[in-house]
């Protein structure tokens, strides 16, 4: 929490701050979330969250996940370490509930540093970005995303003539 309070403004979340704090606060009461350490120093330098459910649906909606939080440090966000945070987060949400088969996302409409990612994200069969005044709600099939996480990771692999996924 404390460190999600300390990179507040830079979440882009377009929100009042009381808003802002539901969301990052409740995969800590409804979820799950995760710290991001560096290797070096054992640093927090990136932090995650989710629910199952939705909000609108009192959260009875489990086969929808939403990631209500994600945050890594600009000095941290590259390819491997986003990549590695992704595959720990869809086993986290794996593990809590088999059924999830809907991962979703609200950031505000105009991201445009982040739109390559989301980009890639659209691509994935199956997927949708839905706008809902002035917000952006990606919606990723779950399967879709841990297909694409696997390609990647053999990808590194074999560029990196690794027998595991390491970095």
């Amino acid at each position: 929490m404390k460190f999600l309070l300390r990179h507040c403004a830079d979440l882009n979340l377009p929100y009042a701050f009381a808003v802002k704090l539901s969301f990052i606060s409740s995969p800590l009461i409804f979820g799950r979330a995760m710290m991001i350490l560096s290797e070096e120093d054992y640093d927090v330098v990136g932090a995650a969250g989710f629910v199952y459910g939705t909000g609108p649906n009192a959260y009875e909606d489990r086969h929808i996940c939403q990631v209500e939080v994600a945050y890594l440090r600009p000095e941290y966000r590259r390819t491997t370490l986003f990549m590695q945070g992704l595959m720990t987060i869809l086993g986290e949400i794996k593990a809590g509930s088999p059924d999830v088969e809907m991962i979703q996302f609200w950031v505000a409409e105009a991201q445009t540093v982040e739109e390559r990612l989301f980009s890639k994200f659209l691509a994935l069969p199956g997927s949708k970005r839905l706008i809902v005044n002035g917000l952006a709600c990606h919606q990723i099939l779950f399967r879709e995303l841990e297909d694409y996480c696997r390609r990647f990771e053999e990808r590194f692999r074999m560029a990196r003539g690794y027998s595991e996924f390491e970095v």
